[in-house]
C-alpha cells in the first residue's frame, strides 16, 4: 500500500536553540495512515532523530526480531480470570515485587496506586442473551415468512442470507467488545495527587502485563510529575513492562507472558516504521506491511477480526515512545535506557 506523501511542516525543538525535533500536522498524518478527515489540530513533536534513514532500519530490523519473538512463543496457561478485589490486589503486590527487582531498587515510592476492578466482562454474556432474545424472533418470522414463498429466486436466497446475519450479529459484537473492554485498562491522577489503575477482570497473565504498563506509568509520574511529553511517558511504561514481564516469563517458564506486551510492541512499532516512512518520503517495506497487528484501520475488519478500536492520536504517542524507548534499548541496553530516564532532571538531558 503506498500512502500519501507527508512532508514535515516545520524542524525545530521545543527550545528554540536547536534543532531536535521534528513537527508534523497531526491531522494530515492522521489522514495520510489511516484516511481518516479531521479539523486541524495542533502539531505533534516528532523526535529528529528517529527521521533517519539508519533509525528506520534499526527498528524495522527490531519490530522484525519481534515478530520472530512472537512467531515462536510456546504459550502456556493464560490463567484464570481475575474477579475479586483480593487477588487483583495480590497481583499488584507482585507486579511492584518484580518492577523493583527489574530496576534494582532497594524501595520504590511509598505511594502505591489503588485498584479498580471493573465488572464489563461478567456483564457482557448476559447483554449478549438479551440481545439474542430481541433478534431471534425478528429473525424467525422473516425466514418464516421467506419459507413460505414457493418460488426460489436469488433475491429471496440473498433475503435468506441477511436474516441468518441477525444470528451471527450478537456474536461479533461479543468478541469485538470483549477486546475492546481487555484493553481499556488505564492509570487516572487527580490534581491532589491521588492514583488508581482502573482494569477489568482479565486472565491473570493478561492481568499482571497490563498492570505492569499502568504501574509504569504511576512510577513515572512520581519521578516526573506530569511535565514531560505523553509519547515519552507511554514509551518508558512500555520498555518497563516488557522488562517485567520477561522477568515473570523466565520465574514462572510461561511464554504467555510475553504475548500481550508483544502484541502491543509489534503493533505500535509497525505503526512508528509507517510514519518514518511517510516524513522520509520511503515506501514502507513488504516485509514490514506483511506483518499483522492488533490495530486495523478498517472499521468493518475491525468488526470481523475482532481488533480493538483505537485512537489515531493516541496511538502516535504510543508508537513514538515504544520506537524511541526501544532504540535506545538495543543501543545503550534496556536497563540503562530505563535508568537514563530515572536519571534525567531536565528536559535537555533527554535522548539526543
Amino acid at each position: 500500500m503506498i500512502l500519501p506523501n507527508l512532508r514535515p511542516l516545520c524542524s525545530r525543538s521545543t527550545r528554540s536553540s536547536d534543532q531536535k525535533n521534528t513537527r508534523f500536522c497531526l491531522s494530515t498524518l492522521r489522514y495520510a495512515l489511516c484516511g481518516e478527515r479531521s479539523e486541524p489540530m495542533p502539531l505533534q513533536i516528532l523526535p529528529k532523530f528517529l527521521t533517519t534513514a539508519e533509525s528506520l532500519q534499526r527498528l524495522i530490523q527490531l519490530l522484525l526480531d519481534k515478530e520472530k519473538l512472537r512467531r515462536s512463543l510456546e504459550l502456556g496457561d493464560f490463567g484464570p480470570r481475575i474477579t475479586e478485589e483480593e487477588e487483583a490486589q495480590t497481583l499488584l503486590d507482585r507486579v511492584i515485587q518484580v518492577t523493583s527487582s527489574t530496576l534494582a531498587l532497594d524501595q520504590l515510592p511509598q505511594t502505591v496506586p489503588g485498584l479498580r476492578l471493573t465488572r464489563r466482562l461478567s456483564l457482557l454474556p448476559r447483554q449478549i442473551f438479551l440481545l439474542y432474545l430481541l433478534l431471534t424472533p425478528i429473525g424467525l418470522i422473516f425466514l418464516y415468512l421467506t419459507l413460505k414463498e414457493s418460488e426460489a429466486s436469488a433475491a429471496l436466497w440473498i433475503a435468506r442470507g441477511a436474516i441468518f446475519t441477525l444470528f451471527v450479529i450478537p456474536l461479533l459484537i461479543y468478541r469485538r467488545a470483549r477486546i475492546n473492554i481487555e484493553h481499556q485498562c488505564g492509570y487516572v491522577r487527580d490534581s491532589e495527587g491521588s492514583s488508581v489503575i482502573v482494569i477489568d477482570q482479565l486472565r491473570s497473565v493478561q492481568f499482571q502485563s497490563y498492570l505492569a504498563h499502568e504501574y509504569g506509568h504511576h512510577l513515572y509520574l512520581e519521578r516526573w510529575e506530569s511535565g514531560q511529553e505523553q509519547w515519552l511517558r507511554e514509551g518508558w511504561a512500555r520498555l518497563l513492562q516488557w522488562q517485567v514481564v520477561q522477568q515473570m516469563c523466565r520465574q514462572e517458564e510461561n511464554g504467555a507472558y510475553l504475548y500481550h506486551s508483544l502484541v502491543q510492541i509489534i503493533g505500535e512499532l509497525k505503526f512508528a516504521c509507517e510514519i518514518i516512512s511517510r516524513v522520509l518520503h520511503k515506501r514502507v517495506p513488504f516485509r514490514v506491511r506483511l506483518i499483522r497487528t492488533i490495530y486495523q484501520r478498517k472499521p468493518l475488519l475491525r468488526l470481523f477480526t475482532g481488533t480493538p478500536g483505537f485512537s489515531t492520536i493516541r496511538l502516535i504517542d504510543h508508537a513514538v515512545g515504544t520506537a524511541v524507548y526501544f532504540l535506545e534499548a538495543d543501543r545503550i541496553g534496556p536497563q540503562e535506557a530505563l535508568w537514563k530516564s530515572f536519571r534525567r532532571e531536565k528536559e535537555e538531558d533527554s535522548f539526543d
